[in-house]
């Protein structure tokens, strides 16, 4: 597996969570069952991205947020904001990727399961947060919203 393939199946799971939020640990067995993450390094990026976004998810919808323009966080897509959670935790919570990846993975991940004016959007919105966001931690292993 890949570091792409972990970032792939942590899509996946956090979608799916948006769906149906409740049991996650539950959920989350059984989603590793029918999508196996049997590489420990590709499991503990997996896990990583998870618990990354989860534990800075105020903090990233409130910069999605920012960056709508007239728009509601109601209004996107589920898959669309999934995508930009990644990465904007890679972007600004997570140093060790660099920016290229964090985008130019989203926009695969817009291309590959997005509408038609998802990889516009999502790249725009990335782009703006590139430009007019700073970093929120220094490395892996930070807890707590910042």
């Amino acid at each position: 597996m890949s570091r792409h393939a972990a970032r792939e199946k942590a899509l996946k799971f956090l979608y799916q969570l948006e769906i149906r939020p409740e049991r996650q640990e539950e959920q989350k067995l059984g989603f590793l069952a029918a999508e196996p993450v049997r590489d420990p390094a590709d499991r503990a990026y997996f896990e990583h991205l998870i618990n990354g976004v989860a534990t800075h998810r105020s903090s990233i919808d409130a910069i999605i947020q920012k960056y709508l323009r007239g728009w509601t966080m109601e209004r996107q897509l589920l898959i669309d904001l999934t995508i930009l959670r990644i990465a904007i935790f890679e972007l600004l919570f997570d140093t060790e990727v660099p920016t290229e990846i964090a985008i130019s993975e989203a926009v695969i991940f817009a291309n590959d399961y997005g509408a038609d004016e998802s990889r516009a959007f999502i790249n725009a919105v990335l782009g703006s947060v590139d430009k007019n966001e700073s970093r929120k931690a220094v490395g892996r292993g930070e807890a707590g919203d910042a």
